[in-house]
């Protein structure tokens, strides 16, 4: 199981909730990375890639979601802790806490993240959310084709 929350905050600042129906492990989001769009992505390819890797910059360090795909119906994700910018290379990759590991099925990940992209649209429209996001438009392609 996986439950994907993300909720606008100041300009520049969003929060986002991973849980796996034990442990919801709250992190901050900050604009300087696309990482809406970069969940939206791994919806829509997780299906085709054996794997895929979204980045919560907070300011400093950044939490990372990776996804492994297991079978045809089946992931494993893994949500990382890294003091630093890993994405940045100030860290080394293999320098992190790990939060949370289960399994899920693709239909809940796909779910979970189409349900993220509903709530935004809904509650701020994508003008909105480029102002309150700054440097990144909301990710209306990705979204469509998750509709």
């Amino acid at each position: 199981m996986i439950t994907i929350e993300y909720i606008l905050g100041e300009n520049g600042w969003a929060t986002a909730n991973i849980g796996n129906g034990n442990i919801i492990q709250q992190m901050n989001v900050s604009y300087l990375h696309d990482t809406l769009k970069q969940l939206a992505e791994s919806a829509l390819f997780i299906k085709d890639q054996k794997g895929k890797r979204i980045i919560f910059m907070d300011e400093p360090g950044e939490h990372h979601l990776i996804i492994y795909r297991l079978s045809e119906k089946e992931i494993e994700y893994e949500l990382r802790w890294y003091d630093t910018w890993a994405n940045w290379n100030a860290t080394q990759d293999e320098k992190f806490t790990l939060i949370l590991s289960e399994k899920t099925t693709i239909t809940n990940y796909i779910n979970e993240v189409r349900n993220v992209l509903i709530n935004i649209w809904e509650n701020y429209g994508v003008e909105s959310y480029k102002e309150k996001w700054i440097n990144h438009q909301y990710p209306t392609s990705e979204f469509e084709k998750l509709k």
